[in-house]
């Protein structure tokens, strides 16, 4: 997939996003960001988070939370640079190629991106998720099902402790519609950290018959995971 991306680079003058030095490729960095991202092993993260969200039966990620991620994603949220949702898809569909060949498993009938309050969206002018959904729709023909709403914006649970972080998005969703015995999704987010949000979605799905996987661009590991595969 990169390798063919990366075809006629020539095309696209524009600076990378990471260094603003570099001439991006056509995956929407330079050779050297590119080559420097740290990625995640291409593993089911599931058995290997301490607490994973109950009802996941895979999560995939594409990169490590660190520094140079963490300013790529502030940039595609907060700095209106929602075009780096194509290059962060490519990375997250590659890693859910090789992740779910590798262990023999069928991609999802839908994606599914956490969604943002009315206010949340108007505010910032598009929901990264959904963004990120979209273009991991158009690499690998899956289609977008919005099936959950968002009743509350809880701008501030990241700061909370995980117990408190889970009871507060409890109440944040509302299933919109409805799945057939059999369906798989992948729900869409950007980012991983104690998997709360996922976990607080995933309990709104029927609990028979639905299978349920994860994908984001970047994961905050435990200290342990992150020494041991990084």
């Amino acid at each position: 997939m990169f390798s063919q991306l990366s075809k006629n680079n020539s095309a696209l003058p524009q600076l990378c996003p990471l260094c603003a030095y570099g001439n991006a490729n056509k995956l929407g960095l330079c050779w050297v960001c590119f080559n420097d991202l740290p990625r995640c092993p291409p593993v089911n993260l599931v058995v290997h988070m301490a607490q994973p969200p109950k009802g996941l039966r895979l999560i995939l990620s594409a990169l490590w939370y660190v520094a140079e991620v963490r300013y790529w994603v502030a940039a595609f949220k907060f700095r209106g640079a929602p075009k780096e949702a194509v290059t962060m898809a490519n990375l997250i569909a590659a890693q859910a190629l090789q992740v779910y060949r590798s262990q023999q498993l069928k991609l999802p009938h839908y994606l599914v991106p956490v969604p943002m309050t009315k206010t949340a969206w108007a505010a910032r002018g598009y929901n990264q998720a959904q963004l990120l959904a979209e273009a991991l729709s158009e690499l690998l023909g899956i289609p977008v099902l919005y099936l959950v709403q968002r009743t509350k914006q809880t701008t501030k649970a990241h700061k909370l402790d995980a117990k408190a972080r889970r009871q507060v998005l409890a109440q944040s969703f509302m299933l919109v519609g409805q799945l057939t015995r059999g369906t798989r999704i992948a729900l869409i987010d950007d980012v991983l950290t104690t998997g709360a949000t996922l976990g607080a979605m995933t309990a709104l799905m029927p609990r028979v018959g639905v299978i349920v996987d994860a994908w984001t661009l970047a994961y905050t590991p435990p200290p342990r995971f992150k020494k041991t595969h990084y």
